[in-house]
């Protein structure tokens, strides 16, 4: 009765992620990606754009009508290094990560998930995400690109 009980949860959290993952609303700059797509996430997400500049990076910050944040962080070559997100959905980690989301799902293949807050260390990248439902949080940045002095807490 017990093993029964804990399979079934380990299934609907793998369920869970699956919905997260592929079938939530999306934004589509994606991480590396040059800075003109957000433009067209604005459109798609029918969102608000404001965009705050400081001395090492520019955040677009897209306030959707259902209360969804989603900021992209871009360097100085106007390239996205950063996307962070608050609200009720999670954005698609497909669509975010673009090229790099197959090496997320290569690193978590066999991997439990964990309930909470997960962090995951890549080589190059660092996916942070939690909160319970209709108010996630997350962020992704590229190590890479992360202008110098700027610590990875600024990307909130």
């Amino acid at each position: 009765m017990q093993r029964a009980r804990v399979l079934i949860r380990r299934f609907c959290a793998l369920l869970a992620l699956f919905f997260v993952i592929h079938a939530a609303p999306g934004a589509h700059a994606a991480l590396g990606d040059d800075v003109t797509a957000v433009a067209a996430d604005q459109a798609r997400l029918q969102a608000t754009l404001q965009v705050r500049q400081n001395s090492h990076f520019t955040i677009h910050e897209l306030s959707a009508p259902t209360g969804v944040k989603v900021r992209e962080f871009a360097n100085h070559n106007g390239k996205i290094f950063a996307v962070s997100w608050s609200g009720g959905w999670r954005p698609n980690l497909r669509d975010i990560m673009g090229a790099h989301y197959e090496q997320l799902i290569a690193a978590t293949r066999g991997r439990r998930i964990a309930r909470g807050p997960v962090r995951i260390d890549l080589p190059g990248m660092v996916l942070v995400m939690g909160g319970p439902q209709r108010a996630h949080f997350g962020r992704v940045y590229l190590t890479d690109l992360l202008p110098a002095d700027v610590a990875p807490e600024a990307i909130q």
